[in-house]
């Protein structure tokens, strides 16, 4: 069941629109809506729990149109990315606002229960005495989480909600954001501008560029099949060049500028730019050079070696000037005994040369 629908939602603020916004979320889902700063994320969110009243397209949320609906009525926890706690109530008293507002009689009753209910969920009942000056990012953090959570919510929206805390802090309070997300099942979208980030948490992710929806998809289907350069290049795709496409039989030739020629499986002409990812890459020391239908083989200079921990990453400067990366496991590695100044051949399969759209 699709539990959040938007279909060609626009909105402008000055210069900046949000234009023709369509994507949908289905119950029980986590969507991370990934994008660099000032893309409209945290824009989108407004429009979606209906602090930003938009100028076109329709917001549904469980087969209900609520485009026309106050905050209060459309069925949403919203955690801003501020948290926008009252810094003179305590807590249980930031936790119990939402309750006191809120129109329908369920998410009402009782009051008390239901917000040490919610303290307890996130792990702060110790704190419910306390007021939010004092409190940790984190936890206030999960005082925000418990307050939009405690008017029993169809769907949450998160609003960069790691980003006021260190990295460590940030991959543990990811953990618990899933942890949150499988025990209520809620439906939700989580903004952030952070690939890590979104790797920890997402079922499918939202890529957005100025205020458009570029791309949706699995993590894996972003990483190995981007739309485009820009999505490529945000997600951390890997080696990215420009080149000429050629048809040569059931293959594309790739001319580069600096002479490298690559094979693709994917048909295509014209200028176009294509991606390797590092992982589909082999490095071996340097001897002949195989011909093998199907397969690219390029010489070149080992120029640097990250030892990153379960992997090493090797970026080899070819015969031509290009820098590829490529990498490998530590078994792998130290079997190469590989160091800055090496000869090397790296290969990789035609059908491993994704080609991108514009």
């Amino acid at each position: 069941m699709v539990m959040i629908r938007v279909e060609g939602l626009t909105f402008s603020v000055g210069s900046f629109a949000l234009r023709d916004v369509t994507f949908e979320v289905e119950e029980g889902e986590y969507l991370v809506i990934l994008g660099p700063t000032g893309s409209g994320k945290t824009m989108l969110l407004e429009c979606l729990c209906g602090l930003n009243r938009i100028d076109d397209g329709r917001v549904e949320i469980g087969g209900v149109d609520v485009t026309d609906f106050e905050p209060r009525d459309r069925g949403i926890g919203y955690v801003p990315q501020d948290y926008a706690l009252f810094p003179h109530k305590t807590v249980e008293k930031n936790v119990a606002f939402g309750l006191t507002v809120i129109r329908r009689p369920a998410a009402r009753r009782p009051a008390g229960d239901r917000v040490d209910n919610m303290l307890s969920l996130v792990g702060i009942s110790h704190l419910g005495s306390r007021r939010p000056v004092g409190l940790s990012g984190g936890e206030k953090q999960r005082v925000a989480l418990a307050r939009a959570l405690a008017v029993r919510p169809r769907v949450l929206l998160l609003d960069e909600p790691v980003s006021a805390v260190d990295e460590q802090s940030r991959d543990h309070l990811c953990g618990e954001l899933k942890r949150l997300h499988r025990a209520t099942g809620l439906t939700t979208i989580h903004v952030c501008h952070n690939f890590s980030e979104m790797l920890a948490v997402a079922d499918r992710v939202a890529v957005m560029n100025q205020g458009r929806i570029i791309q949706v998809g699995f993590p894996s289907e972003l990483l190995e099949l981007p739309v485009n350069r820009f999505v490529a290049e945000f997600v951390q795709a890997g080696n990215i060049f420009a080149a000429r496409a050629r048809p040569a039989g059931e293959m594309t030739r790739l001319e580069c500028e600096n002479g490298l020629i690559c094979k693709s499986s994917k048909p295509a002409s014209g200028q176009v730019t294509f991606l390797v990812r590092p992982e589909n890459i082999r490095v071996d020391r340097k001897g002949p050079g195989e011909a093998v239908e199907g397969l690219n083989v390029i010489a070149g200079t080992a120029k640097e070696v990250a030892d990153l921990g379960a992997l090493v990453k090797v970026t080899v400067t070819t015969t031509g000037g290009l820098d590829f990366v490529a990498s490998m496991g530590k078994g792998r590695f130290r079997e190469l005994s590989l160091s800055s100044g090496d000869q090397v051949l790296l290969s990789f399969l035609a059908a491993d040369v994704h080609i991108l759209g514009g």
